[in-house]
């Protein structure tokens, strides 16, 4: 069964309708972890900060730590790191630096941890939603 079929999936996400922001830090690093994923494995990290899954970055990051995956959380922190000791959460800003970013470094500047984190070393979105389903059963 795929993650976005199961029942913890479909229960988090009739908890999300009612806005990002109520739901519990677990639930938003779930999606936030999510979107990590299927951005990077879709293209790389460059489309991942590029779209608005973007604006989650910070909070996939905390989710890593949570989770206890070092290997990922390493590859996605050098690849944040890059954007210099303020990490822009709006898209706008973001596009900007990633912009200049790319025009000072090349095109593939984020190739290397996006390889790593596609090489799925952990699996962070499973364990993500794993954690869900205990966390569901004790609400």
């Amino acid at each position: 069964m795929s993650i976005t079929n199961s029942p913890t999936w479909a229960q988090l996400e009739a908890r999300w309708g009612h806005g990002f922001d109520t739901l519990l830090a677990q639930e938003q690093e779930a999606i936030a972890l999510w979107w990590l994923e299927a951005e990077t494995m879709n293209g790389r990290l460059d489309q991942y900060f590029w779209n608005s899954a973007g604006d989650q970055a910070l909070i996939a990051l905390r989710g890593l730590h949570a989770l206890h995956m070092p290997v990922t959380a390493k590859a996605f922190g050098d690849a944040l790191a890059l954007f210099g000791p303020h990490y822009p959460e709006r898209r706008d800003a973001r596009m900007e630096v990633l912009e200049a970013l790319e025009a000072a470094h090349g095109e593939d500047l984020f190739e290397a941890p996006s390889r790593l984190i596609q090489d799925l070393p952990e699996d962070f979105v499973q364990a993500a939603l794993d954690r869900l389903t205990e966390l569901y059963r004790h609400l």
